[in-house]
């Protein structure tokens, strides 16, 4: 219920403690005090919050949380050195994978400063074919970058874009994000007709922001869509390409 200090009491969806958050807190991801699992503030006098709207289904895939049995699969596309040609990093071997996901298994929606990462599974056969990660870049909540790390062999089939379109849709949705921004190396084309696909917006280019591990710089792509504009976007975006 709404208390007169304009606060919104409620149970925590997972261990059932009671919370208070602000009012204008209402629909967005917060953290529980007592267990710090992310919960979604309720707007509408339930007498306990919602859990995150995860999985995320779509047509052919699953967007969980990853587990510690998706190790092999995992490896399978991350060990690929040609799949970081344009990404941030690089491949990792076994043990660097296991760790990855351990640590991975310790962040919460709501973490500061770290990467949320949902695994992409095809629904048929169950196999994860990449991730997508979301950060939030404020205090509030509002704002967040997302990317997207998808298997060569399954790239070119649609799955990349059904995985994007996902994530916003729970970004501007689920959490009701304000704005929601990526960035891409410019030579990476399909990056950039992916985002422009799901409906973002290319607001400028960074030149060579960005240092290359065999030397010199790559210029950085931004794109961005606000939540009042993603709604008109997805009406109008077209049907799934081969990126």
């Amino acid at each position: 219920m709404i208390t007169e200090e304009n606060f919104l009491d409620f149970e925590c969806p997972y261990c059932g403690q009671p919370v208070s958050f602000p009012q204008a807190s209402a629909g967005f991801a917060q953290e529980c005090p007592g267990c710090s699992e992310s919960l979604i503030v309720p707007g509408d006098g339930s007498k306990a919050g919602r859990k995150l709207p995860i999985p995320i289904t779509t047509p052919r895939l699953i967007l969980r949380r990853l587990t510690a049995g998706d190790w092999k699969d995992l490896l399978e596309f991350m060990s690929d050195e040609e799949l970081f040609r344009y990404t941030a990093g690089g491949p990792l071997e076994e043990e660097e994978t296991l760790r990855w996901l351990e640590r991975d298994s310790q962040v919460k929606l709501t973490t500061p400063d770290q990467t949320f990462c949902l695994g992409i599974e095809v629904r048929e056969g169950g196999k994860l074919i990449g991730y997508v990660g979301l950060q939030f870049t404020d205090q509030q909540r509002l704002q967040a970058t997302v990317h997207i790390l998808l298997s060569r062999s399954h790239q070119r089939k649609g799955f990349a874009l059904e995985a994007v379109n996902a994530l916003l849709r729970f970004c501007f949705g689920g959490i009701k994000l304000h704005r929601v921004a990526a960035r891409c190396d410019s030579r990476n084309a399909a990056a950039c007709k992916l985002f422009a696909n799901v409906g973002m917006r290319r607001e400028g280019e960074f030149v060579k922001d960005q240092p290359l591990v065999e030397g010199g710089w790559a210029n950085s792509v931004w794109y961005a869509a606000l939540d009042e504009e993603y709604g008109e976007a997805e009406d109008a975006a077209p049907e799934e390409s081969a990126t």
